[in-house]
């Protein structure tokens, strides 16, 4: 079985490698670090040659203050990653195909550019599957927000929980925007990677979720890394953001890393191997 991961040098991807190495399979990669460019179709044709199954996490991170402002450098790349991929797949015969969306589609109006720009990759699958019943079968999961130790927090634009343990380990306080009572769904990457071979595995046909099911504040999260890294926390003025998100587990999915054992492994390895 050959199987393509785009995205394999992301904190998902780089979990989802080596779950699938134990399984012994051919893998191939794809990512920025060794120069792809999913802008060019017939890279993704060249990628997909021969391949029996993609997973396709290859993407633009940004947070929700870089989408907000700079939501062409976000949309642009994604809906070309993502086209290619999806008719460089079916034109390739490949079998089996994960697409990974994004939370941002729960909610539209909160998130309009990254919801827009996925829902517009999931809504292209559909038309795969109508034109071509007979052709690449699709899986759509979509992640809430994720963390992991493979995390570049050299970046710009980090997620909450990555941001947070920056922030934690390199000042004298674990600075918190707002009052932390923002309530969020949060996943470890490694249990991202188990829900996308489950998924692969099932190939169900409407999106499912990989989340927690469960809310956490803020403040319970700066509570766990200001703990570990033996720092005071500090609250930068009111409530900000929305109020709640939290997503459904609405398949046979459930994740097994514990929101405090999950962040406490991350600072350990980013103290262990920051630079």
């Amino acid at each position: 079985m050959k199987i393509l991961v785009t995205g394999s040098d992301g904190m998902i991807g780089m979990e989802l490698i080596e779950l699938l190495k134990d399984k012994g399979d051919s893998i191939h990669i794809v990512d920025f670090k060794r120069g792809n460019d999913l802008r060019n179709f017939n890279e993704c044709l060249s990628y997909t040659k021969g391949i029996d199954i993609v997973y396709h996490l290859a993407g633009i991170k940004g947070n929700p203050k870089m989408t907000s402002e700079k939501p062409v450098d976000f949309m642009g790349p994604m809906l070309q990653f993502d086209t290619n991929m999806i008719v460089a797949a079916q034109t390739n015969g490949v079998k089996k195909f994960l697409y990974t969306s994004s939370i941002a589609v729960e909610n539209p109006s909160t998130d309009r550019f990254p919801a827009h720009a996925k829902m517009t990759a999931e809504i292209l699958i559909d038309a795969m599957r109508v034109q071509y019943p007979k052709g690449t079968e699709y899986c759509i999961v979509r992640p809430a927000n994720c963390y992991g130790r493979f995390d570049n927090f050299n970046k710009e634009n980090l997620m909450v929980i990555s941001d947070l343990i920056k922030k934690g380990i390199e000042n004298d306080e674990l600075h918190i925007w707002g009052d932390g009572s923002q309530i969020r769904d949060f996943i470890n990457a490694k249990d991202v990677a188990r829900g996308m071979i489950l998924a692969m595995k099932k190939m169900p046909k409407k999106p499912v979720n990989l989340c927690s099911g469960e809310g956490v504040t803020i403040k319970e999260v700066g509570k766990i890394i200001a703990n570990k890294v033996n720092k005071p926390i500090l609250f930068e003025g009111g409530n900000k953001g929305a109020d709640k998100r939290v997503m459904k587990l609405n398949w046979d999915f459930k994740p097994i890393i514990p929101i405090k054992d999950g962040i406490e492994e991350v600072i350990e390895w980013k103290l262990k191997n920051q630079s």
